[in-house]
């Protein structure tokens, strides 16, 4: 167990404040390891989809490809999803997708040489689902391999059945116009809209952006951008509230917006900011839970993020979160002694007052 404190000052003209704990519940991670032929990803992005079911986005995933189900005789595709039911994560069940091609691909099929990760979305009540896709360009030799090249959008009319089943709508987008390789990292429905934080692609400027709910599944090139003071429809006079991550999520917890992120570059924390408002202001990021995986040699933790509509264990936890790990060695990921904890998400809970 990995606890932590957070006390912030608490007024009318600050963010909100919050105080709480943090742990890891080991057992859960067995959500992800359902399904012999899926053998680990990241992102791990969620959407509640109603009822007892929730859709998880995956980005670049292993699939085996023979009867051995390891991941030395397996490929890796862009992106997979899974339909959990039930919230519990100790005991749900997951029905995970890819395109089962031989070899397999990837659920959200490549433009090109460009390739997509999904990065959230929501689904309106008894309604379409929509999904936010970050399009992204191989650059050899450069930096990590690969660099943002703007989002696009997906929606699915009916998500009720089977995700091998689904049909798959393009909605059309803008390229942002502040940077147009920015990509939405992380959204939330708040009333009558549809509200995305999209960060530029250089130093993460988190900008917020909003579509109306009854536009989301049709239309989604013209967003209002917020400016500091007041939505408007003129994108390049937007304001951004932080510098975050690609990665993140917003949810509200008794009353107060909470922003989940992983803090830092290869060690890192699970953080949060707190706000009263989505436009803010905004509280000063603060590290809140340190994954154990830190620890290991050469650590490459990333990915965190929360997931509200899933339940926790612990008393007085109400919050799960996620995150991933990683190497920087790929040869690591293909290793048998490691492959069954290294590059999966992880589950921990929080418990924030």
């Amino acid at each position: 167990m990995r606890g932590w404190l957070l006390v912030l000052a608490a007024c009318s003209s600050t963010p909100a404040s919050l105080t709480g704990t943090g742990w890891r519940e080991l057992g859960e991670d067995t959500l992800f390891h359902q399904d012999p032929r899926w053998l680990g990803a990241d992102a791990a992005y969620t959407i509640d989809l109603g009822g007892d079911r929730t859709l998880w986005l995956f980005g670049d995933t292993f699939i085996a490809t023979s009867p051995a189900d390891a991941r030395n005789e397996s490929t890796m595709v862009h992106d997979s999803i899974a339909v959990m039911t039930g919230r519990d994560p100790a005991t749900a069940t997951m029905q995970f997708a890819w395109h089962d091609a031989s070899p397999p691909d990837a659920y959200f099929s490549e433009d090109g040489a460009n390739w997509f990760w999904p990065a959230d979305g929501a689904r309106l009540p008894s309604g379409p689902l929509v999904v936010f896709l970050s399009e992204i360009a191989a650059t050899p030799g450069q930096g990590l391999g690969f660099a943002a090249a703007g989002y696009r959008a997906i929606a699915v009319a009916d998500p009720s059945g089977p995700p091998t089943g689904w049909q798959l709508v393009p909605v059309p987008t803008t390229p942002v116009p502040f940077d147009p390789t920015a990509a939405v990292s992380c959204s939330v429905v708040d009333g009558d809209y549809l509200v995305a934080l999209i960060a530029s692609s250089d130093a993460h400027h988190e900008h917020l952006a909003r579509w109306p709910l009854g536009q989301i599944a049709i239309d989604l090139s013209a967003p209002e951008w917020w400016d500091g003071a007041s939505w408007r429809a003129d994108g390049s006079q937007s304001s951004p509230l932080f510098d975050g991550s690609t990665e993140c999520s917003l949810q509200q917890v008794d009353g107060v917006w909470v922003y989940v992120d992983s803090q830092g570059f290869g060690a890192t924390t699970i953080g949060i900011r707190t706000a009263r408002a989505l436009t803010g202001p905004w509280s000063a990021a603060t590290s809140v839970f340190t994954p154990p995986e830190d620890n290991e040699p050469n650590p490459f933790v990333y990915a965190g993020k929360a997931h509200p509509m899933l339940t926790t264990h612990e008393p007085g936890a109400n919050l799960v979160v996620t995150y991933a790990d990683n190497s920087f060695t790929f040869s690591d990921l293909l290793d048998p002694t490691r492959a069954q904890s290294l590059y999966w998400p992880h589950i921990a809970e929080l418990a924030l007052h």
